[in-house]
């Protein structure tokens, strides 16, 4: 009997605690679950205490909050594969932008999360795109002449942030090291290709070696190492293979030469840019070499792009390379919500539909290892609500929901053309037509 007691008191304890579980139903939208369910013209999406619990044709359940998307589109939310979201306000405005790496240093023991300011501008402006997570990446300006006195090749230590806007909205940290190969590895290293890719490989190499010997070399019982220890320990997990190391190359040889690097230290590699990546296509698909790209890059903006295409993604995608795409290289932080156009761009020049989407967001999910990015049992519900095809550029979000809850839709952008259309008393003059 006391038994019997005992499993009445558990069933009802999780029958009370499954009552307070926080639901949300999204009934009727044509849901593309970018997982093995595919797309669906007409379905329901349960959501419990954030995470998708179903997705179905018609689900006949009770929820705290039912979304209609009838004639609507449902998707995953945007992820953002290369950011400044939160260290860069104004770029006019040096007091504003705290993205930059300094000191005397290779720059990647750099950390920017102390920087972070949730509160940006930037973020429900994006979020209001679409946006629900972004990778958050230090830069250096190729034109810093104290970087190359410095002779700086990596950008620092990155992380991941949801666009909830809230002080807690860090979704990982030291999601991957950047290091800048390349033309912009060139301008950094004294005008030199081989000079930065010398630099990126001695790092490793250091960093290896450091690895071996950490307790002699910090007991002063070693050589003096070349580059700072707060720099070699940062390079640990990437030498280790945990976090992967983005390289900048956008030259077809200089991706080659990437690669190799990558072979020689074992370390997992992306590529940022490759705008020539579909004339390798093949070798970056057998090395299992992601790229991140820029897709509506067509335009030889300088010698290392000559060979820029609009159907990039779709050659890449065709040979097995995994994509991830990007906002515009002019936008990619202000307005990194534009790569969904970028996406249907990449749709217009032979890239399947289905893997455009992919390309915002389950695939950079995959890349950086993140939460979210499809609509299955157990998946974070990240989740957007679009009021017609997401990769048109009239469609836009009608709801975001970040962790299962509905996010302000409400930016500064907003909240001007409000106060325009409807002056308030003391706002007449000068806001009437």
């Amino acid at each position: 009997m006391k038994k019997i007691a005992v499993y009445c008191t558990l069933a009802l304890g999780l029958m009370a605690a499954a009552g307070q579980a926080n639901t949300v139903l999204i009934k009727g939208g044509k849901v593309h679950t970018l997982a093995g369910q595919g797309s669906l013209d007409s379905a329901d999406v349960l959501i419990v205490d954030g995470k998708v619990q179903q997705v179905a044709a018609s689900l006949d359940v009770s929820a705290d909050q039912v979304i209609n998307a009838q004639g609507k589109v449902v998707t995953p939310g945007v992820i953002a594969p290369i950011s400044e979201l939160g260290l860069v306000e104004i770029s006019a405005a040096s007091a504003t932008n705290d993205h930059m790496v300094t000191g005397d240093s290779i720059g990647s023991a750099f950390n920017p999360v102390p920087a972070y300011n949730p509160k940006s501008t930037l973020i429900p402006f994006n979020r209001a795109g679409g946006v629900t997570s972004a990778v958050v990446f230090p830069g250096i300006s190729t034109w810093d002449s104290g970087a190359v006195e410095a002779q700086r090749v990596f950008a620092g230590r990155s992380f991941a942030i949801k666009l909830s806007g809230k002080f807690d909205s860090f979704e990982a940290k030291d999601v991957a090291q950047k290091a800048y190969l390349g033309e912009p590895g060139s301008q950094l290293a004294g005008g030199s290709r081989a000079n930065a890719y010398a630099k990126v490989e001695n790092a490793l190499r250091e960093a290896q070696e450091y690895r071996d010997n950490r307790a002699a070399i910090r007991r002063g019982q070693w050589r003096d190492m070349d580059y700072r220890l707060a720099d070699l320990e940062a390079l640990q997990s990437v030498i280790k293979g945990q976090e992967p190391l983005m390289v900048t190359a956008d030259r077809a040889s200089d991706i080659l030469s990437v690669i190799e690097l990558g072979k020689a230290f074992r370390v997992k590699l992306v590529i940022l840019g490759a705008a020539e990546g579909w004339m390798v296509a093949d070798t970056l698909a057998q090395a299992r070499v992601p790229v991140v790209i820029d897709a509506i890059n067509n335009v030889p903006g300088s010698f290392s792009s000559l060979g820029a295409r609009l159907d990039n993604a779709a050659l890449l995608t065709k040979a097995g390379v995994k994509v991830a795409i990007s906002g515009p290289g002019y936008a990619s932080t202000h307005n990194v919500y534009l790569s969904r156009q970028s996406a249907g761009n990449a749709v217009a020049n032979g890239l399947p539909y289905e893997e455009a989407l992919k390309s915002i967001s389950s695939n950079v999910a995959e890349i950086f290892s993140l939460s979210g990015g499809t609509l299955e049992p157990g998946a974070v519900a990240d989740i957007v609500v679009w009021s017609g095809d997401p990769l048109e550029v009239t469609s836009y979000p009608e709801q975001v929901l970040i962790d299962g809850e509905r996010q302000s839709l409400t930016t500064r952008s907003t909240r001007l053309r409000d106060r325009h259309l409807k002056p308030t008393k003391g706002h007449d003059f000068g806001y009437k037509r």
